[in-house]
């Protein structure tokens, strides 16, 4: 009996320590001025375009963890935590234009140097559009998975209503844009935190154990931090900017291959969008996509919804090889 108390006392020690350990990086963390920037690398001294992996909203460097380790056997692959998410650190400010500062500064310091191919996902298709625009010089390729579009129509919340609503989010902009800090981080912000809870259901199952853990540690054991009045990423702001002056944002020749996912749910529609309405302009909208180079193609993923990187990784790792090659 005394074996079996034991044996169930160290058995409750590990749970607890499972429970409470703290997942190192997976990556390798980048000083850029006052705050580490964490980044997850595969292939590294490869020869060619460095390829770098923009995450969506809400999401990590880890959601390209299906596609980081096959390009990286064949280029140095490069997926940015951007400040405030994942494993990196505040810094000033959560602003997209801010973010893509940050991710060159990082990849610089790093010494991951151009050529760039850029990999954007959902929210991260307006960050690798704003980087090659502001980069144009250094970026070889383009890729935009199922990325966000600068005239989006969301489910916004209406203060006046209290409903959420279907919207353009360009159409809810109502603040100056940011400019972005080029200076040092003198002093560290004061962090708040709260619990999330955020459930995967399937979403995981391709991933190794150790990347299942991770998520979970970042989105359900770790508490969510965030600096009080940094919480404005000007996402309606800049995409109305984007919007309205489309000619600044083109790519002109870079190559640009728009991946779309076709087994997306049929959003449901209120009184101003209907179901069908919706569908026809998010599709519209990938379409729109292909005007910002004179060079570029469309592919839908068939078998995908909005994580093609996770639900058809090979067509994106597909499309980056062949990308490199042309280089």
């Amino acid at each position: 009996m005394k074996n079996i108390v034991i044996i169930l006392f160290l058995m409750r020690s590990v749970a607890l320590y499972a429970q409470s350990k703290e997942y190192p990086a997976p990556g390798e963390f980048v000083d850029i001025g006052g705050y580490n920037i964490h980044l997850l690398v595969e292939g590294k001294d490869k020869k060619g375009p460095t390829v770098v992996f923009f995450h969506g909203a809400g999401d990590i460097a880890l959601h390209w963890n299906l596609v980081l380790p096959k390009v990286g056997k064949f280029a140095t692959a490069v997926a940015v935590d951007f400040a405030g998410e994942g494993w990196s650190e505040h810094g000033h400010g959560l602003a997209l234009n801010q973010q893509v500062y940050d991710t060159y500064q990082a990849l610089q310091k790093a010494g991951y140097k151009a050529p760039y191919i850029v990999v954007g996902h959902s929210l991260g298709g307006i960050q690798a559009n704003l980087f090659a625009v502001e980069y144009k010089d250094e970026v070889k390729g383009v890729v935009m998975v199922d990325a966000t579009h600068s005239d989006v129509t969301l489910k916004i919340f209406n203060k006046e209503t209290k409903q959420m609503e279907w919207k353009r989010m360009r159409l809810t902009a109502d603040q100056p844009i940011k400019e972005v800090v080029k200076t040092p981080l003198t002093e560290k912000p004061e962090i708040k935190s709260f619990q999330g809870k955020r459930d995967f259901g399937d979403m995981l199952k391709k991933f190794s154990d150790e990347d299942k853990a991770r998520f979970n540690w970042i989105y359900n054991e770790r508490p969510f931090t965030y600096v009080k009045g940094q919480s404005n990423t000007y996402e309606a702001e800049i995409m109305q900017n984007m919007y309205l002056n489309k000619g600044k944002y083109t790519l002109d020749v870079i190559p640009l291959i728009v991946i779309a996912g076709g087994n997306k749910s049929m959003p449901e529609g209120d009184e101003n969008w209907s179901s069908g309405q919706l569908v026809k302009h998010r599709d519209s909208l990938q379409k729109d996509l292909l005007n910002l180079s004179t060079n570029s193609k469309l592919i839908i993923a068939k078998k995908s919804g909005h994580y093609i990187q996770i639900d058809q990784p090979e067509i994106i790792v597909k499309q980056i090889r062949q990308l490199v090659k042309n280089q």
